[in-house]
């Protein structure tokens, strides 16, 4: 007995099926992203599931294409918010694979390379998903989300924009001394390619050591702050715009951070009053 695929309705229904996988593996983890970034890495997801199609590949390579197209659905979703915290995603998005995988056991499954097909009409299939996936809001709910204060957002200097991982810290509390203004801390090689070229030049010889004068024009200023490694002077500039969802926030300075080894859950870390501006923790 053969069986009919229509290629619309597997895609649909496997967009609609990553979207929820996404979401819930950002449950888990702790982390959020966007409308615009949610579609893409659902399409990245139901791109993945043409592997049905395929010819059989022997099973390492049907492993590696698992693997390779779930990574690239959390890396459209999530960005890559430093190595443990995307093989967190990834780890908790091929679980909830594997849990949907296991369903292979259902008479009348069918498999191909690692992708798997249901005998299970759309309704029911979406409606189960979405069933897991209200399970999962409920666990949060009741026990807390892991990294709950961290959410995705845009920052913008001029026309460029950056999607960066927000972290509330309720001890981070840096503020300007001069004008008491809110400071936040951006990663620097996660921005920099979105800031003005005079002001890549400065912080790149800033973080190599060679202490060079700020351009004029940019209003670069040194913040005093203190960390565990002792106190230190942040680089700092005004005019960058933070956007989450609906909501923004200006006036406030970033600043620019370039440790040794980036930071696990956050490309921008934030203090209670700036990140409430943008989102309700």
């Amino acid at each position: 007995m053969k069986t009919v695929l229509y290629l619309d309705e597997l895609l649909l229904v496997n967009f609609a099926l990553g979207a929820a996988l996404l979401l819930g593996a950002g449950l888990l983890a702790g982390r959020s992203c966007t409308g615009a970034r949610l579609l893409a890495g659902s399409g990245a997801a139901a791109l993945a599931s043409l592997g049905l199609l395929l010819p059989e590949l022997p099973g390492p390579l049907a492993v590696l294409y698992k693997a390779a197209t779930c990574c690239g659905a959390v890396a459209a979703a999530y960005g890559v918010p430093g190595r443990r915290g995307f093989a967190r995603l990834c780890g908790w998005y091929a679980l909830l694979n594997l849990l949907l995988g296991g369903a292979v056991l259902l008479p009348g499954a069918q498999s191909a390379n690692l992708c798997l097909y249901l005998p299970l009409s759309p309704g029911r299939l979406l409606a189960a998903c979405a069933a897991v996936y209200a399970l999962l809001r409920g666990v949060v709910y009741c026990f807390g989300r892991a990294q709950g204060r961290s959410f995705a957002a845009v920052l913008v200097c001029g026309s460029a924009r950056v999607p960066v991982q927000a972290f509330c810290d309720t001890g981070f509390a840096v503020q300007d001394p001069l004008t008491g203004r809110a400071v936040a801390l951006a990663y620097y090689p996660a921005v920099r390619g979105a800031l003005p070229g005079a002001l890549q030049t400065f912080l790149d010889a800033h973080f190599a050591g060679r202490s060079p004068l700020p351009p004029p024009g940019l209003g670069v200023r040194l913040v005093p702050c203190t960390t565990l490694a002792g106190p230190c002077l942040l680089p700092a500039v005004p005019g960058l715009r933070l956007q989450a969802g609906q909501r923004q926030a200006q006036g406030f300075l970033t600043a620019f951070y370039c440790p040794a080894a980036p930071p696990d859950h956050w490309t921008l870390l934030l203090g209670p009053e700036l990140a409430e501006r943008l989102h309700p923790l």
